[in-house]
């Protein structure tokens, strides 16, 4: 891995209760412009959004999916 290249980490981010899925959405944007990779979805109630991407990356995500886990 080059110096300049980010460190990819798998994580897991809960989705939210809101439909559309706010979190979801925002995954799979990231992964069309190639900064989140390897996704998975597993159907619990919230999803379970399984992916790897950069630490930035990861903590925007767990932020936008903490601000949406207590909506009801």
């Amino acid at each position: 891995m080059a110096d300049d290249e980010p460190e990819w980490h798998r994580v897991m981010v809960r989705g939210s209760l809101k439909t559309p899925d706010p979190v979801l959405r925002e995954v799979q944007r990231l992964e069309q412009l190639g900064q989140v990779k390897d996704v998975v979805i597993l159907e619990s109630y919230p999803l379970q959004i399984w992916f790897s991407s950069d630490l930035e990356t990861v903590e925007k995500l767990k932020s936008l999916s903490e601000k949406y886990s207590s909506v009801r």
